[in-house]
């Protein structure tokens, strides 16, 4: 039987009956999470970009935060833009990137069309990320290190099977679906840094749906375009460095919602360096460390995490976001990492910029601890302190995120777009999105809180 036929039969039946109710929990907060997110990055000149390369027809679907209705294909690609833009949104350790700005954006735009409930919604969201993580698990960490974007060339699968599973599709059409996205995911990292790094999650987000909406009206496509000599795992991996079989076991048993699980973001900038900011704030906290002082700051981190993030902040806030130096300068000096401390003015504070210019990096000798870090501070006066962190705060189900902690952050990031009433009704919508009886109640009350912060500030 075609792999992506195998793929399809085990999404499809995926029950939600038999779901875990901490599953269930863990993809409210994430969808909670990447509406915030969302919202925080509709007025991006990311989004702007998105929203207006193309004098887009009026449809029934919302850009969020920007009060504009598109079709269900160009309001998931800009919605999947624009949560993608700041970098704030969540990940995963199995798909070695984002997982639900690849997946909410065109289910969202589904569900309006469909006027979907939010139970409906919850089950294919679930089912998107467990095929989305369960193929990953067949390419990584290979795929990402041969310099692919898994958000985007794993994701895809992912949105597709959350749309075929909310269309109704049967195995064969899904399967299809699934080939069809084989041509359709791109998405490299050279790319990371820049602009066109949130076009990636818009882009899959799109795509994802387009081949279910393919799918549906009949578009035929290769039985073996994952397997075959020329297709996706030999194409994108290469020969010899996948296995096909590790996709196909132990789906729901359990759900990669719960193991290893989403990390919901703490700071607003890449993932990979947020253990070496809880390292860096602990350490300020436990040492009283004054950055005037600070000789020589030695980071410790798995080599994969390394490499793509030593890109100097000064040219841009959003290139600062993959600065490993930067952030750990940050944590250092203030305490703290900040939507704030990405704005351009925040780049050059003489402060940072010393501390900055002090940070070494090298790889630990622990290759399991993938998102661990050590700091070593060394002073003027020749003391030494440091501190060590296994996995970050938000790092899924070993460390979450608090709940108080998650509605403040929603808050912060929603506040950019909605009136802080709105934020607070739509928050909890969500957190109640298992009861919600369509979609387009959420859909409309942030139109209508977007409406109410635009109205205030005139």
């Amino acid at each position: 039987m075609p792999l992506a036929l195998q793929i399809a039969e085990r999404a499809l039946a995926l029950d939600r009956e038999t779901f875990d109710p901490r599953a269930v929990k863990w993809a409210k907060d994430a969808i909670a999470d990447m509406i915030g997110c969302t919202l925080l990055g509709a007025n991006t000149e990311t989004t702007d970009a998105a929203l207006n390369a193309d004098s887009y027809a009026p449809g029934a679907c919302l850009v969020l935060g920007r009060n504009r209705r598109l079709g269900q294909l160009e309001a998931a690609f800009v919605n999947g833009t624009a949560g993608h833009a700041l970098d704030y949104d969540d990940t995963s350790k199995s798909l070695s990137g984002h997982p639900t700005v690849i997946i909410v954006p065109g289910l969202l735009a589904l569900a309006e069309e469909r006027d979907a409930s939010g139970r409906d919604f919850l089950d294919a969201y679930i089912v998107g990320v467990e095929t989305a993580t369960r193929l990953a698990r067949g390419v990584n960490f290979h795929h990402y290190e041969k310099g692919w974007h898994p958000t985007a060339t794993l994701g895809i699968f992912g949105a597709a099977a959350a749309a075929a599973r909310l269309l109704g599709l049967s195995a064969e059409q899904t399967a299809h679906a699934l080939s069809a996205c084989v041509s359709f995911a791109s998405g490299v990292k050279a790319n990371f840094g820049t602009p066109t790094k949130p076009m990636h999650a818009g882009i899959a987000a799109r795509n994802g749906l387009f081949a279910a909406l393919l799918a549906k009206k009949g578009l035929a496509a290769a039985p073996g375009a994952l397997e075959d000599r020329q297709g996706f795992l030999d194409v994108f991996n290469g020969p010899g460095n996948h296995d096909a079989a590790k996709m196909l076991i132990d789906w729901g048993q359990p759900l990669d919602l719960l193991d290893p699980g989403i990390s919901i973001k703490k700071y607003p900038c890449v993932y990979s360096v947020h253990g070496a900011i809880d390292a860096a704030i602990a350490l300020r906290e436990e040492s009283d460390v004054s950055p005037e002082a600070i000789v020589s700051v030695l980071v410790r981190m798995h080599p994969r995490r390394l490499l793509p993030h030593v890109r100097n902040p000064a040219t841009s806030a959003l290139n600062a976001k993959f600065s490993l130096p930067y952030a750990v300068a940050r944590g250092l000096v203030d305490g703290a990492v900040t939507l704030d401390h990405f704005e351009e003015d925040a780049l050059h504070d003489p402060v940072v910029t010393r501390v900055m210019d002090r940070v070494v990096m090298e790889p630990l000798d622990d290759l399991t601890n993938d998102y661990g870090a050590e700091l070593r501070v060394t002073l003027a006066d020749g003391t030494v302190c440091m501190k060590a962190v296994t996995a970050p705060l938000g790092r899924g189900p070993e460390v979450p995120l608090p709940p108080a902690m998650l509605a403040a952050k929603f808050a912060d990031c929603a506040s950019r777009a909605v009136s802080a009433a709105g934020a607070s009704e739509i928050f909890d919508m969500l957190m109640a999105l298992d009861g919600l009886r369509s979609m387009r109640l959420l859909t409309k009350a942030i139109e209508k809180a977007t409406s109410d912060r635009s109205g205030s500030a005139r």
